[in-house]
């Protein structure tokens, strides 16, 4: 049945997804803006690749595609580049113009350790993007260590030796409490089976409607009115060398 949800989703029209899940089209923004201004030829080390969802932003670029490949066993890693820990990339010393770290710091077991690398890596005047959760679900168990908060960030940051580190959240408290609600019908739901689904089956298509669309639409256009960004689902920084 989640895989039906998700089938659903992808059937709405593109500015109705935006407004379920904004997130999504925010950290896609953020690393096209990586792109901008980046000289034909130039290395982009997407490090965390995952499936190479952000491979089409880098058309001119060369694009590396590094991943450990145990995050999700659903995921298709075929398009990886370099299978490796983050801890101990395989690359030379500043030979890299940016660094893409993408919903990846919360699944290594020693943060410091790769933001170092990332460090070494990087080119003086390159640059990292990154982003990381302060509140999210487990999720990739047993492969999720850490959330963040942007002090956390900002100190880990320093400490690796990054310089002009701009943090950001991503959405405030209602696009956090809009994401938090498409999780209702799943929980409710999503578990049970036989004649019990089937007698709710109109609660759960109720539960859909409130709290996968009318909810999280709602909750877009009310974000705006949270002025702090103290309840976020997640930060991006930019750091450079």
């Amino acid at each position: 049945m989640a895989s039906l949800y998700i089938r659903a989703y992808n059937l709405l029209p593109e500015p109705l997804k935006r407004r379920i899940n904004p997130l999504e089209y925010a950290i896609e923004a953020f690393v096209r803006s990586a792109g901008l201004e980046l000289d034909q030829g130039a290395v982009v080390l997407d490090a965390g690749a995952g499936e190479v969802r952000f491979r089409r932003f880098f058309p001119d670029q060369q694009y590396v595609a590094l991943d450990l490949a145990v995050g999700d066993s659903d995921w298709d890693y075929s398009r990886i580049h370099v299978c490796a820990d983050l801890e101990a990339i395989p690359v030379p010393d500043q030979s890299v113009d940016r660094v893409l770290n993408i919903q990846v710091l919360e699944h290594v077991r020693d943060p410091q350790s790769v933001l170092s690398e990332f460090f070494r890596v990087l080119k003086s005047g390159g640059c990292l993007y990154l982003t990381a959760p302060q509140g999210w679900s487990e999720h990739q168990q047993p492969h999720d260590y850490y959330r963040f908060t942007r002090f956390s960030l900002s100190l880990l940051l320093e400490t690796a030796g990054f310089d002009e580190i701009a943090i950001e959240p991503l959405g405030g408290y209602f696009h956090y409490l809009g994401h938090r609600l498409t999780y209702i019908p799943k929980i409710l739901f999503q578990d049970r089976g036989g004649l019990a689904r089937l007698l709710l089956l109109p609660f759960e298509l109720i539960s859909l409607l409130v709290c996968c669309l009318i909810g999280p639409v709602t909750c877009y256009y009310l974000d705006r009115l949270d002025q702090t960004g103290e309840f976020t689902l997640c930060y991006k920084c930019r750091a450079v060398k």
